[in-house]
């Protein structure tokens, strides 16, 4: 997952996804032989059309599923460095908008817990399980 700041603007994705719908940064899961920072990348250009470099990682957000049982693990980068024209695809629209104001849309579930990675330097890890019913998190 990549936030893509323009001064104080970042650049969302409204997903579409069923699975977590909602407004997010973009980004993806990994391919076989692919690294983390080429993931990234490729994600990033077939998800906005733009390219990005001089990534800078922030953290992880991870946890297991209670249903599948799998460990999901998002990489956290940011980046100011980007070059190409803004296109939406199949996994939502995406636009920029005022950091501030994301307050005020529909975020993904979670997704504010995420970003608190992107945004305190001391905070490089939230780790999420399912307990007695809820949601507990610890953030390192």
């Amino acid at each position: 997952m990549c936030m893509i700041t323009d001064g104080q603007q970042v650049l969302v994705q409204n997903r579409k996804s069923e699975k977590w719908p909602g407004v997010t940064f973009p980004g993806g899961h990994v391919e076989r032989g692919e690294s983390i920072i080429s993931s990234v990348i490729r994600e990033v250009k077939e998800e906005t059309g733009l390219t990005v470099f001089n990534l800078e990682l922030c953290g992880i957000q991870n946890w297991t599923d209670p249903t599948d049982h799998y460990r999901y693990l998002v990489f956290c980068y940011k980046t100011s460095h980007f070059s190409g024209v803004l296109q939406s695809s199949d996994e939502g629209e995406v636009f920029w908008i005022d950091r501030a104001d994301l307050k005020n849309v529909q975020l993904a579930d979670g997704f504010e817990a995420m970003l608190e990675i992107f945004e305190q330097p001391q905070l490089t890890e939230n780790f999420f399980w399912f307990e007695d019913g809820e949601w507990k998190v610890e953030n390192r």
